[in-house]
């Protein structure tokens, strides 16, 4: 089994992936190419670049490096293997450019319980050159068979739908004038004109990305040819971004069509007003120095905010602090109609649909922040609510 790991590997090493890899049998270090990292938490936390200071998520095994080649848009895979852990664990893909640099991560849940059989569809952007799927756990986790396979956008479509038909559905329909500051993105999503969208913020704003929205997209609007792209630090928001040299790395580096600016941590809880008038300055220099369309979004799902109480109820932003502190919705929304520039509501529909669900924390998140895979449908299924208003 181990020879066919290596000869699978080798093939991929000549170019874009365009078979399935497996790793057959138990997974472990002892794998050619795999290896063990013990985490090292300071007070019980652990510094992840891509979501921030965090709980400690346990030591991590990755799998050898599997190279998918650079490409001119972003693509999708189908990762599946099966798992048995002692408690909700961790797995996820890191992605690495053809220099070896970290790109931004993938993070997902395995449920506690008896061994059982997992199917995801993860996105890559177009210059993620290799990908490592890693197992993370605290308490032991148990893995087998991992094998990656290219997806097409309506497999992935397919895979959201099916993910989605388990969960409380939203109760949530776009206003049909939601493009109507985006003309160019509208046109482009219906002509096919190429199309890169630059997702800026922080680690929700990377659960939005990885919500595989991105197939609905193509699905509703078959001649799109949209490259997404995920631009973002955990815990980071745009009072980091509005500076010269964190505009020009994080912003400007990635020639934006459409820049979409988001997350829960543009607010630092000190000076709301200064952080409203960060996101206000990004999003106007965006539009003036490149040229590009410039999309803000509110603080998506996140922090569960219910307390022990998750019996079906009403939501209401004034009766929720938590929320609040994650938001500047007045100014934001009078700051940005000055500048002509359109605002989604993300909080209302994620957050009317978290508090009527009556499911638990552990059923959508994958930590007391970050949505699980669950959760990120929910994301997705808002996000592709507001795109597919740009039909005629």
């Amino acid at each position: 089994m181990i020879g066919k790991n290596i000869l699978l590997a080798a093939a991929l090493c000549a170019g874009e992936m365009s078979m399935a890899i497996q790793f057959d049998g138990t997974l472990t270090d002892k794998l050619p190419g795999w290896s063990f990292k013990a985490s090292k938490p300071k007070d019980g936390l652990v510094y992840n670049e891509f979501e921030g200071y965090y709980p400690d998520k346990g030591g991590k095994l990755s799998s050898a490096p599997i190279r998918i080649g650079e490409r001119p848009s972003g693509s999708f895979y189908r990762v599946r293997f099966d798992a048995k852990a002692p408690e909700r664990s961790y797995w996820g893909v890191d992605f690495f450019d053809a220099s070896g640099k970290l790109l931004p991560d993938y993070y997902g849940v395995i449920h506690p319980g008896d061994r059982a059989g997992y199917e995801f569809i993860i996105y890559a952007m177009g210059k993620v050159d290799s990908m490592r799927v890693f197992f993370q756990s605290n308490r032991g986790i148990e893995a087998w068979n991992l094998s990656v396979e290219p997806a097409t956008p309506e497999e992935a479509a397919r895979w959201c739908d099916e993910l989605y038909a388990t969960l409380p559905p939203i109760d949530f329909k776009a206003a049909a004038d939601s493009f109507q500051k985006l003309p160019r993105t509208a046109e482009a999503l219906r002509t096919g004109r190429p199309w890169r969208v630059v997702f800026l913020g922080d680690s929700i704003m990377q659960d939005a990305f990885h919500s595989q929205f991105e197939s609905l997209v193509k699905r509703e609007f078959p001649k799109s040819n949209l490259d997404y792209i995920i631009s973002m630090r955990g815990s980071t928001g745009c009072w980091f971004y509005r500076k010269p040299e964190n505009f020009q790395s994080y912003v400007a580096a990635m020639k934006p069509d459409l820049l979409v600016i988001g997350g829960i941590s543009n607010y630092q809880g000190k000076d709301k007003a200064a952080d409203t008038a960060a996101i206000l300055e990004v999003a106007e220099r965006a539009r003036k120095e490149l040229g590009c369309e410039v999309l803000l979004l509110t603080g998506a799902l996140s922090i569960d905010t219910r307390g022990k109480e998750t019996a079906p109820r009403k939501w209401a932003l004034e009766a929720d602090k938590e929320v609040q502190k994650m938001n500047d919705f007045e100014r934001l929304y009078s700051g940005a109609a000055k500048l002509d520039i359109p605002v989604w509501d993300m909080t209302t529909p994620c957050y009317n649909w978290l508090y009527a669900s009556g499911k638990p924390y552990e059923f959508h998140s994958r930590d007391y922040v970050h949505s699980g895979e669950r959760g990120k449908q929910i994301i997705g299924r808002v996000l592709f609510e507001y795109f597919r208003t740009a039909q005629p």
